[in-house]
């Protein structure tokens, strides 16, 4: 009587300890809100980036950039030289949360150490269809790691360290590594000599190819009140993207 009475006990207990550990997962809207919470602390703030850039058809020595934010969508990068940097500075997600699209949250694991929700969003990178992946930290909605799939094949990855700048978490390093899809290469054709475009034509073939970004942040200054005339230039030969 005494062993199924403890067995009765111990079965209850582990469907109460189920029961609390299957909460449910948050909403779109929730994911979204908690995602942009820290973004919304940031009035203004400026940062100095390292960039460092590896991808095939593109030739651009690292590259030291000091970039000014303020919101809701004034942005200003100063460099010497040429420079492709993300219109979204140091909030790479930030138009994908800003539109309509609907998030799926799948999943609550652990990355890093950090408890994270697994997000998903069904839309186009690099003009294919393909399935962007986020880990998002349940505390704070950081994005540790993010991957796109395309038919099953990742070809884009992204992983990023934080530190805590006024109360707020920003990135202190980010490594991209991307597959470029064989039709990528077709870039390279602009500025090669009408002699060389045989040479070229034949070295074409089906591979992916692989490139990489670095990007590393210090020196971070957050909410200093950057006065809107020093958006009002900016000359130096950049790419946003």
């Amino acid at each position: 009587m005494i062993i199924v009475k403890n067995a009765v006990l111990l079965l209850t207990l582990a469907c109460l300890s189920s029961g609390l550990l299957a909460e449910e997962l948050p909403s779109s809207n929730e994911i979204r809100k908690l995602m942009l919470g820290n973004w919304e602390q940031i009035e203004d703030y400026e940062v100095d980036i390292k960039l460092s850039l590896n991808i095939p058809g593109f030739r651009m020595p690292s590259r030291k950039i000091h970039y000014l934010y303020k919101a809701p969508d004034k942005s200003k990068v100063e460099v010497k030289g040429f420079a492709i940097i993300p219109k979204q500075g140091i909030q790479p997600f930030f138009t994908f949360l800003k539109d309509s699209l609907e998030l799926q949250v799948l999943n609550d694991t652990i990355v890093n150490g950090h408890a994270v929700f697994e997000v998903a969003i069904e839309d186009t990178f690099m003009n294919k269809a393909g399935r962007i992946s986020f880990y998002v930290d349940q505390l704070n909605g950081s994005v540790y790691h993010a991957r796109v799939t395309h038919n099953d094949r990742e070809f884009f990855s992204l992983n990023s360290e934080y530190t805590i700048v006024a109360g707020i978490p920003l990135p202190t390093s980010t490594e991209m590594n991307i597959q470029f899809p064989p039709d990528f290469k077709n870039i390279q054709r602009l500025g090669q000599k009408p002699t060389d475009m045989k040479a070229f034509d034949e070295s074409m073939t089906g591979e992916w190819l692989e490139g990489s970004i670095s990007i590393t942040f210090k020196n971070y200054k957050v909410n200093q009140g950057i006065p809107d005339w020093v958006f009002e230039d900016n000359e130096e030969d950049i790419i946003q993207d």
